[in-house]
């Protein structure tokens, strides 16, 4: 069961978000994303927030479509991002994708990045779809399609990354050792239209760039 959360990020590709929703059994916009799903033509199921970001004409749109809102005070102990995965999650959510979450406020994006290892340890597969790239977090093995992308960078998340081994890349691995802030793998360069990456202890970000 896929769940879409739109959010309020720096999103130019409507046809993107068209894409990822079509293919989902729920959709939540978190605050201001309504208007990205708006602009797209998608009726969400949840709209989830303090809704400071939120045009008021979008959000009585929405109501008038009898879409759920769930409404939260401004000052809490979570993202409005974050309350779509914690909704996402108890509703049986098995894969969960943020659609945008990657912008100029880096405090923002380095969150959201922050909220897949959250998914992760939920043992929910979760990933970031922006614009230029999409990101996951592994921490045992992927196996992917090459698809629109050309480049993937794989980053050490909280620790070394132990045994990590690359298929179908330019510059492959097998069985190598990567410590946490080591920028030895940005960059590799997709070759096969399948491509495979494992590790073996430790987690590692994936970053698929156009």
């Amino acid at each position: 069961m896929k769940a879409s959360i739109i959010v309020n990020g720096d999103l130019k590709n409507i046809d993107l978000i068209k894409k990822e929703c079509s293919d989902s059994d729920l959709v939540l916009c978190a605050d201001g994303g309504a208007k990205y799903a708006y602009d797209a033509g998608v009726i969400p199921d949840y709209l989830i927030g303090d809704f400071d970001s939120i045009n008021s004409s979008i959000f009585d749109y929405y109501k008038g479509k009898k879409v759920k809102i769930e409404t939260y005070p401004s000052e809490k102990d979570y993202t409005d991002t974050e309350l779509c995965v914690n909704k996402s999650i108890d509703l049986g959510c098995t894969k969960i994708c943020i659609i945008g979450g990657i912008g100029d406020r880096i405090d923002h994006s380095l969150g959201n990045i922050g909220l897949l290892n959250y998914i992760n340890e939920k043992g929910i597969l979760g990933y970031l779809s922006c614009d230029k790239c999409s990101i996951f977090l592994c921490s045992n093995e992927m196996e992917f399609i090459k698809d629109d992308f050309s480049l993937l960078s794989i980053i050490p998340f909280g620790g070394d990354a132990i045994g990590v081994t690359l298929n179908g890349l330019k510059y492959p691995l097998n069985n190598a050792d990567i410590k946490l802030g080591d920028p030895i793998g940005i960059s590799n360069v997709i070759i096969s239209n399948k491509f495979k990456v494992s590790l073996k202890k430790g987690k590692i970000l994936l970053i698929l760039s156009k």
